[in-house]
């Protein structure tokens, strides 16, 4: 190093949670203060509501990119998870970096620790199989990390592993159940049938018939004497 060299200092790493940071009172609040919390760390951003989800769009150097934005199904969720759900444009269930043209069908959640360039790379579809599979996995166990009022005991969760463009992955289910406002999830044997994880579920005295798929969606599988809970 010269007399005239200057150390390199390392840019701060800016996570997203102080911008969502305070009580929400509704999307149109959440979305704005979101928009308004990155426009202050020098990234213009604006929303226009869409119904029941808001569009983001974000503007960087090499050009806008699009978020759809909606809020936590739920109260009272982790703190480990944002709060607030986002959705992206998908190709071969993976980010593509296109603009959203239509909301969604995959909503998921990010974890706190989630920073502004984690962000950005989703949203310019620069996530791997590998790294948006875990993140749906993530978002599959922090949306159920809460009691549910009017809701079953126990469902399956759908958990999936891919690492290539290739293949659609494997999938295989984690047993979520709730007794007394405590919510317990379990490792079952590997599986990709939910009746095969039900019935080993059923060994261990719960009953499940839906699961939750890595969309968000809740899958009726088996029948009751009332009918598909849904």
């Amino acid at each position: 190093m010269t007399d005239t060299d200057q150390p390199i200092v390392a840019a701060p790493i800016q996570v997203l949670q102080p911008l969502l940071a305070g009580v929400t009172k509704g999307l149109i609040d959440l979305a704005r203060r979101f928009a308004c919390g990155l426009a202050d760390i020098g990234l213009p951003a604006s929303f226009a509501l869409q119904g029941d989800w808001a569009k983001l769009t974000v503007l960087t150097e090499q050009g806008a990119i699009a978020f759809a934005l909606m809020e936590p199904e739920i109260s009272g969720l982790s703190r480990e998870g944002l709060p607030i759900r986002v959705g992206v444009s998908l190709s071969f269930g993976v980010p593509d970096g296109n603009d959203l043209t239509d909301k969604p069908e995959t909503f998921f959640y990010l974890p706190a620790s989630f920073t502004v360039d984690q962000l950005l790379a989703l949203g310019r579809g620069q996530f791997s199989p590998k790294q948006f599979t875990e993140l749906l996995n993530m978002s599959v166990r922090h949306a159920m990390s809460a009691p549910r009022d009017n809701f079953p005991r126990s469902i399956l969760l759908m958990i999936g592993e891919r690492t290539s463009l290739r293949d659609s992955g494997v999938m295989r289910f984690e047993l979520w159940t709730q007794s007394r406002g405590i919510v317990d999830i379990q490792n079952l044997s590997p599986t990709n049938n939910p009746h095969i994880a039900a019935a080993e579920a059923r060994s261990l005295g719960f009953q499940p018939t839906i699961y939750r798929c890595q969309s968000g969606k809740f899958i009726g599988f088996m029948t009751t004497d009332g009918g598909v809970f849904l």
